[in-house]
């Protein structure tokens, strides 16, 4: 490898690491043929997908604060901001839902061949995967139409899937921004296979949703809706207990199915007052126990934790974009750009060990660290990065490992701080203030 990518390495090896991933997953001849079979309607003329790929990922990595300043601060592009912006504004929606499927599998392929300690399903002969909704936040008003609206400009919504090795597997991106997360099930059920078992939260409990899973020998897992009516088949029994409460259980028909259902009477209520949430399951009682399916079903909030980090670390949301297919395509580099950092969490995890990776590890410096470096690594040529593309899958796992276990630990650690002190804050008028100076010369 030559100079200056040696010296790279010892300064920000994770920006290195991240880098040299993508060339060997998402490189610039994968994305260009991944543009060439998925779109419909657009073309290649003289500004590739691979180049619009990677200004944008400035902005998603928040090198740049928008589309137009990473334009301006990128040399070869060879077209007008204004045909950037034509293109992002036009992105078919199926070509991001595309970007999330293919590179998500490349990527599986690399945390599979880690020298790591491998996260069997929590059930045997089951592929658990989480689904849930993600509203995308306001805009500027930039658009003619929003001008003069004072509410907010929402530019889509889409629905995740998440699996249980934590990548983000899926995206089903919509550009309407009202419409409800149920009425996308069809595209859901086409993702479904035998042996999956699905959690979902109550907004999908519906019959269709239900029932089209169990027709493809697969499994639900979903809270259930005080909006869906329950017959009682069997009476309910106790069943045991585990951390957050004592379990029931009953046989219901709900539609032309018979679910079970098992109940949690919690010993402290959620946060929404609920003191006894119920959840609907297919799983046969022989095969998972009610204790198991209720603490799987905890596991929810994993695929929540992920739209936070893609808030934190990438920029899942630019308001700057106002266009919905424009906003859905960053939010799924900010799906890419997550899956990326589950990848390097499991090459530092194979290097530095589980407990080590769990309990210390800060995803903002590691983000940090891939921002402020951004911009060095174009000054590693071009052979360089091609010769980490030519890796062979165990070739490239192992460099991983290596470039891990020897790196600086201590620039990526949490900054651990004791509890805070509990304080009584006093309530004042509207628009009341203090003079901090004067607050700290009191004695």
């Amino acid at each position: 490898m030559d100079e200056t990518f040696q010296r790279l390495l010892g300064k920000a090896p994770i920006a290195v690491l991240v880098r040299a991933t993508l060339e060997q997953t998402v490189s610039a001849a994968t994305l260009n043929d991944l543009f060439a079979r998925h779109a419909h309607r657009q073309y290649t003329k003289e500004l590739t997908f691979a180049t619009l790929v990677a200004l944008m990922a400035k902005v998603t990595f928040r090198t740049h604060p928008s589309v137009h300043a990473a334009f301006r601060h990128t040399a070869g592009i060879g077209v007008s901001i204004t045909a950037v912006h034509d293109k992002l504004n036009h992105l078919e929606t199926g070509i991001s839902a595309a970007l999330v499927q293919d590179t998500a599998q490349r990527l599986a392929a690399v945390r599979a061949a880690l020298p790591a300690p491998r996260h069997p399903e929590p059930i045997a002969g089951l592929r658990v995967r989480t689904r849930d909704g993600n509203f995308l936040a306001g805009t500027e008003h930039r658009l003619d139409g929003l001008r003069a609206a004072g509410a907010a400009a929402l530019p889509g919504m889409s629905l995740v899937v998440r699996d249980h090795s934590g990548l983000l597997t899926n995206l089903i991106p919509c550009e309407d921004a009202y419409t409800s997360e149920r009425s996308l099930w069809p595209a859901v059920a086409a993702l479904v296979e035998a042996d999956d078992l699905w959690l979902a939260d109550r907004n999908f409990r519906t019959l269709d949703y239900m029932g089209e899973i169990a027709a493809q020998q697969a499994y639900f897992l979903i809270r259930h809706h005080a909006g869906t009516a329950l017959k009682p088949v069997t009476a309910a029994r106790y069943v045991g207990s585990n951390a957050t409460g004592d379990l029931w259980e009953q046989k219901v028909q709900v539609g032309g199915l018979t679910p079970r259902r098992v109940s949690v009477r919690l010993h402290k209520p959620l946060r929404d007052g609920s003191r006894e949430p119920r959840l609907l399951t297919n799983v046969p009682a022989n095969r998972v126990g009610a204790r198991r399916l209720a603490d799987l079903y905890r596991t929810r909030w994993f695929i929540e934790s992920a739209f936070q980090e893609l808030t934190d670390s990438p920029r899942c949301e630019v308001n700057t974009l106002g266009y919905p297919k424009a906003a859905l395509f960053a939010f799924a580099l900010a799906v890419l750009a997550y899956n990326l950092l589950v990848v390097v969490e499991a090459a530092l995890v194979s290097g530095q060990g589980q407990q080590r990776v769990a309990e210390e590890l800060s995803y903002y410096h590691l983000a940090t660290e891939v921002k402020s470096h951004a911009e060095a690594l174009p000054l590693v040529p071009g052979r360089t990065w091609q010769r980490c593309g030519r890796m062979s899958l165990q070739e490239f796992a192992g460099w991983l490992h290596e470039l891990a276990r020897n790196l600086d630990w201590k620039r990526y650690r949490k900054n651990p701080r004791g509890p805070k002190k509990p304080t009584q804050v006093k309530r004042t008028r509207r628009g009341a203030h203090r003079s901090t100076a004067r607050v700290l010369q009191t004695p």
